[in-house]
């Protein structure tokens, strides 16, 4: 039995991986995606902003999970178990790694296992929560731009705009941010970003051409491009001015832009809570053949909920906006007048 031992920290959380493998398998292989991520579609990278290594001299204490895979080619099926912070996967993984329709929807992709387990891990062990979101920084201002929305709401076209008018990328997809007393900490997420290939033909032609990653081809209709030369200079940040959300619907051709603020602070927490859930929630399919269920649990739930209210009370000011458009004119003269 070959066997290899990883310690990984992504944002704050700390997380022990370990790989039994048979002989005709290679444990160094069955970590390549998580250890030495592919700038590609499927990547991590496209979801956190690092995947740190950290010494393997760490007290195992201070882990806050554990992920132990089992690669046995011989064996017919895979077999997930979760038992609080421990995971035990096992089966032909290294078979299903390469035979898998999508691989996003695998242990290091960015829509698999690890990636709900970080989601998991932060919120229950560090009150750190993450936004399906992008955010971009006015450097001028001082204000944190946060565009919120699933699949398809455009928060690509705000993010590409903005970059193009000046703003500062603060991330690509997960943006997170933790509480403590009177304080929020936002967190730097992503610098990667995954555009539909159509999306930067049409409208962004000079980042598909001088931003795109080498080794990413198209992958489900996107490619990766990397977006890294736009990053702020720190990597959290405490002191901002102004918070403003935005929930995005943009649509090709529609005729008149339309911009409403969100003034119900009721209606803005239950938007914010339900992004916060989406992804922890959410059951998944594994390996095209392993259904794994949501992580959230009601006291996470009512924790959230009460976090996201004092998000809102919170010292810094916080602005929404619902913003329905055309990608050409997503921002309308938010950035020209502020």
């Amino acid at each position: 039995m070959l066997t290899k031992k990883l310690i990984i920290e992504i944002v704050k959380a700390k997380i022990m991986l370990q790989l039994n493998a048979s002989p005709s398998s290679s444990p160094q292989a069955g970590l390549k995606p998580i250890i030495d991520p592919p700038l590609e579609v499927p990547s991590l990278s496209t979801t956190f902003h690092q995947v740190k290594i950290l010494p393997q001299d760490q007290d195992i204490q201070q882990v806050d999970g554990q992920i132990k895979v089992e690669d046995m080619p011989e064996e017919e099926n895979l077999l997930f178990r979760r038992e609080e912070e421990f995971l035990l996967l096992r089966g032909p993984i290294s078979f299903w790694e390469e035979k898998c329709s999508d691989k996003r929807y695998t242990l290091g992709g960015n829509l698999g296992l690890l990636y709900r387990f970080v989601l998991y891990l932060l919120e229950k062990k560090h009150s750190l929560y993450s936004l399906h979101a992008c955010a971009l920084y006015d450097e001028e201002e001082n204000h944190l731009w946060v565009i919120a929305g699933g699949a398809g709401s455009g928060k690509t076209c705000f993010l590409l705009r903005g970059l193009e008018a000046g703003l500062k990328l603060f991330s690509t997809e997960t943006t997170h941010f933790q509480l403590r007393k009177d304080q929020v900490t936002w967190f730097k997420g992503s610098l990667i970003d995954n555009v539909r290939q159509q999306t930067l033909e049409k409208h962004f032609p000079h980042f598909l051409s001088v931003f795109s990653c080498p080794h990413s081809s198209p992958y489900k209709d996107k490619v990766a491009i990397n977006l890294s030369s736009f990053q702020t200079s720190f990597n959290q940040v405490t002191n901002l001015k102004k918070v403003i959300f935005i929930f995005p619907h943009l649509e090709e051709g529609w005729p008149q832009r339309k911009e409403k603020p969100i003034t119900s602070s009721k209606k803005l927490a239950q938007l914010i809570y339900a992004n916060l859930s989406s992804k922890l929630s959410e059951s998944i399919i594994l390996y095209d053949s392993l259904p794994i269920s949501g992580w959230d649990e009601p006291a996470l739930a009512q924790k959230r909920w009460e976090n996201v209210k004092t998000l809102l009370t919170n010292l810094t000011p916080i602005n929404s906006l619902s913003i329905l458009s055309s990608p050409e004119q997503c921002w309308g003269e938010l950035l020209t007048i502020r």
